[in-house]
């Protein structure tokens, strides 16, 4: 006598889908797929910076910055709000 349809369960969100906690939330795979190719972007493009730019110091700072670019965006795209 306990077991209800879904039909009969009322207006509300369905249980196990996170919103009560119990469930794990999902990313979106077009999300995650493009944050790991915008991560890897910003891999290569710090090594071919360091690789072609005379100055070590420099090269340094600029490859830090594209790669620290690359992963803040790579971020923001993956989690989402």
């Amino acid at each position: 006598m306990g077991h209800h349809l879904p039909a009969e369960r009322g207006p509300g969100t369905p249980p196990g889908t996170g919103e009560d906690g119990t469930g794990v939330a999902r990313l979106p795979v077009s999300n995650a797929i493009a944050a790991v190719i915008i991560a890897v972007a910003a891999l290569l493009g710090a090594v071919a910076v360091l690789l072609l730019m005379p100055g070590t110091l420099e090269a340094l700072g600029t490859a830090v910055t594209i790669s620290g670019s690359g992963f803040t965006l790579a971020a923001r795209i993956a989690v989402p709000r």
